[in-house]
């Protein structure tokens, strides 16, 4: 009997000894901080299910040298002040990167912690990281998409815009990015007619949408995001006010769209969308693998794919990497050099090269405009522009 015993007990030995690494070792956590709950929670939910359908890709092609990775998701509720006693916490555990947040607010606000590091990628485009920092960017900023979406509508005949924002941080930044827009010479006959905003948590905007109304304004750029995006579509109906529109990218939210369905308007809706969604791509394409397992894997999980599930996916896919070639004692120093001298790497916004960046690895030429289409499935939109912005023909 005693030598049975002893014989179990080897073998229990040497099968620990033999189970893969991976399954001996806790898994690789990165936290990400998102907004779940709050005016951005459309948004979050969409970056937040990202990482979980990633995190299920990475682990069944190997993970990291075969170390499991896991995305550590928590809710900043949309604020500010949670989203930096969040990042806090998890600066207390000295780790090389975190991703996060929704919001410009919430971003900026917890910034200043990441400044000598460790690596902050960002999971919105709206804002501009120093050169040459530890902080990053997801997605073509701002200043791109809007100026894609100025030249749609510039060589379409429409030159006469009224701007509307919130006035936080995301607002601020689309007026700057606005402005950068009207300064490139091929918009020298474009203007801004009247620039409204409001706040965030205002109910009606009726007010700006009488200015609106009589600014002879032939089109719309609207840059709230969210529940505040609806504030503004329900003040244009009321008003009985149907001009186009440009967007920001993730107000193409199917469940977000969903809840403004009874004053949806009925004039062209459109965003400066990124490379993804132009899915139709020759063999020779280097977005065309990335983008096609971005589609595949989401679509397996039931998820339409929307620009807000970029916001984390390319970000964490750019960390994986880095974590490949470093492993998983990798420093934040690494990181943010790995990443400052990237260049040529195929992700779901497109080819990505940060040298001389502005931190985002994206320029105007990886935005396409995308139609909101009422009749697709979920919603889904129509490429109506060549990479840049410039019209297809018989659009």
């Amino acid at each position: 009997m005693a030598c049975i015993r002893l014989l179990a007990a080897m073998l229990a030995v040497a099968t620990l000894v033999t189970l893969p690494l991976a399954a001996q070792q806790p898994p690789y956590t990165i936290s990400a901080v998102l907004s779940l709950t709050g005016g951005a929670a459309s948004i979050g939910a969409d970056e937040a299910a990202a990482l979980r359908v990633y995190e299920t890709v990475v682990n069944r092609q190997g993970g990291i040298n075969g170390s499991q990775v896991h995305f550590n998701v928590l809710d900043d509720q949309s604020s500010p002040q949670v989203a930096v006693q969040l990042a806090t916490t998890v600066l207390a555990a000295h780790p090389p990167i975190m991703l996060g947040s929704s919001l410009a607010g919430t971003t900026q606000a917890m910034a200043a912690l990441f400044k000598n590091g460790p690596v902050l990628y960002a999971s919105t485009p709206v804002i501009y990281p120093d050169k040459g920092g530890y902080v990053f960017a997801a997605g073509v900023s701002s200043r791109h998409t809007t100026a894609a979406a100025m030249r749609y509508f510039r060589l379409k005949g429409l030159t006469r815009f009224a701007l509307v924002t919130t006035n936080d941080a995301s607002g601020q930044d689309y007026l700057r990015t606005t402005d950068l827009a009207l300064a490139l010479p091929e918009n020298k006959t474009v203007s801004v007619v009247d620039r409204e905003s409001f706040t965030p948590t205002d109910i009606s905007i009726a007010p700006q949408v009488a200015k609106i109304k009589a600014s002879g304004a032939q089109a719309l750029l609207i840059y709230a995001t969210g529940a505040p995006f609806g504030t503004v579509l329900r003040g244009l109906f009321d008003a009985g006010v149907s001009l186009p529109i440009d967007t920001t990218g993730p107000n193409f939210n199917p469940v977000l769209l969903d809840r403004f369905k009874t004053f949806m308007p009925k004039s062209e809706m459109i965003i400066g969308g990124a490379s993804f969604f132009k899915r139709d791509r020759k063999a020779g394409d280097p977005l065309k693998a990335p983008i096609d397992e971005f589609y595949d894997a989401l679509g397996a999980a039931g998820i339409k794919p929307t620009a807000s599930h970029v916001f984390t996916w390319d970000p964490a896919h750019i960390a994986v990497a880095a974590l490949r070639k470093f492993g998983t004692g990798m420093t934040a120093a690494q990181l943010r050099d790995y990443v400052n001298g990237l260049h040529d790497f195929a992700g779901v916004a497109g080819l990505y090269d940060f040298r001389n960046s502005d931190g985002h690895g994206l320029t105007q030429d990886s935005v396409v405009v995308i139609r909101y289409n009422p009749n697709g499935i979920n919603g889904e939109g129509i490429v109506v522009s060549e990479q840049g912005g410039a019209p297809l023909p018989g659009i």
